[in-house]
Parts: C-alpha cells; sequence; structure tokens
C-alpha cells in the first residue's frame, strides 16, 4: 500500500465504507500491516496520521468522520495502535468529534474509540481530564435516551476516574451520580446499561467525599421507586 501516492482519492475509497474498519476487526493480517507503515518524508505519509488529520480537516462529513472514528476503536484496541494514535494526538481529536456531534451514533463511535485509546494509559486519561472531557460526556448523559450510549459513557467515565481519586472526585462534583442513579431507574430493564452504570458508580463512590452525595440520592430514588 502506497500511501505518498494519491493520498486524497485513498482517503476516499478506504474511509467512505466500513470495509477497512470491518478487516481490522477480522483480520491481525491487516492490523499488522497498518501499524507497521513506516512514515517517509512527508510527517503524514503514516496512515494513521492521515487519517487523525482528516477528521480534524472534515469534521462536517458524517460518512468520513464516522467510519475514521470506527477505525481508531478497533486499531486502539492493540497496545501498539493505543501508543501510535496516542502519539498522533487522536485523543484531544475524537473529543472534538463527541462535542460537535449532531448523531447519537457519531458520538458513541467516537466515546468507544476514545474509551479504548485511554484504556490503560493514565498519561492520556489526565490529559484528556485536562480537557475537560467530564463535563463533555456529561452533556451526552443528558442528551442522550440511546441505552447503548449511555452505557458507552459511563464506561468511559469508569474509565477515566480510575486514573486518579481528584477524577473521580471532579466527577462526583458533577450531576453524574444523580443522572447514574436516575438511570437505574429508568432503565432498570436493560441490564448491560444498569450494569456499567453501577460498575461506574462504584468506582467513584470509594471516594470519601462522594459516599454522603451517593446516599442521599439513593434514598430519593429508593423513594420514588416504592
Amino acid at each position: 500500500l502506497d500511501v505518498n501516492s494519491h493520498k486524497n482519492s485513498l482517503l476516499r475509497r478506504i474511509v467512505r465504507s466500513t470495509y477497512l474498519q470491518n478487516m481490522v476487526v477480522v483480520s491481525s493480517r491487516t492490523m499488522k500491516s497498518i501499524l507497521e507503515l513506516q512514515p517517509a518524508k512527508d510527517s503524514y505519509s503514516n496512515i494513521l496520521s492521515l487519517l487523525v488529520k482528516t477528521v480534524e480537516d472534515n469534521h462536517r462529513n458524517f460518512e468520513l468522520v464516522y467510519a475514521i472514528c470506527g477505525l481508531f476503536a478497533n486499531v486502539s484496541l492493540s497496545s501498539k495502535g493505543k501508543m501510535m494514535l496516542s502519539k498522533l494526538g487522536a485523543g484531544p481529536t475524537l473529543h472534538k468529534v463527541m462535542k460537535n456531534a449532531k448523531d447519537a451514533d457519531l458520538a458513541q463511535t467516537a466515546i468507544n474509540a476514545l474509551s479504548n485509546l485511554t484504556s490503560k494509559n493514565r498519561r492520556l486519561k489526565n490529559m484528556m481530564v485536562e480537557d475537560s472531557i467530564i463535563s463533555t460526556v456529561v452533556s451526552i448523559l443528558k442528551s442522550s435516551t440511546q441505552s447503548t450510549t449511555l452505557a458507552d459513557c459511563f464506561g468511559l467515565l469508569k474509565n477515566l476516574c480510575e486514573a486518579s481519586e481528584s477524577t473521580a472526585q471532579l466527577a462526583g462534583d458533577s450531576d453524574v451520580i444523580l443522572i447514574a442513579m436516575n438511570t437505574i431507574q429508568v432503565y432498570c430493564e436493560i441490564p448491560d446499561l444498569v450494569a456499567s452504570t453501577f460498575s461506574f458508580l462504584r468506582t467513584v463512590v470509594t471516594i470519601e467525599n462522594n459516599q454522603l452525595h451517593y446516599l442521599e440520592l439513593a434514598k430519593k430514588v429508593l423513594s420514588a421507586m416504592k
């Protein structure tokens, strides 16, 4: 694959469909080929850096950005892919997609990619928290009614809160504990969402300052359920 020739037409052919995303999932050979492409003189000749740049330059193109975010979610499942995408600045790029997404599916795909990317990467988690990722996720939680998106949001929050007590405290100081309790009440018949929400709460309420707040909210929710 010659990424230096006809770069624009190559990108259009690759990312306007989910073909490469699916190949990355099912083919370890494809994954290896992507990750081992070596950059030439052009700093964007490496295909992953080309794709990060493409997202930044084409944020209004839903189909294009959606396909690339899906690819990032798959590539970042590997430790090498995670490392390469982190170095290329994919974290802040995915955060921008989350903030600006008008479509729930696009937001969810970006959340998945960012969750995979930040997993086991304390430095990137802290950097994303400094970039106000908590408030972005809380905003999505407030506006979304899609159970899979809600579950992915709580999964990402749990992932971020595991980085430090200060992050867990920051999450506890937001509206997210109340949102979590209401989610358990409203979506009690969706086991995956309830499990994801409880998993997040368990991470947050280990912080002493969050425990009283959690207990007060829990009493209100339980009373409402009677």
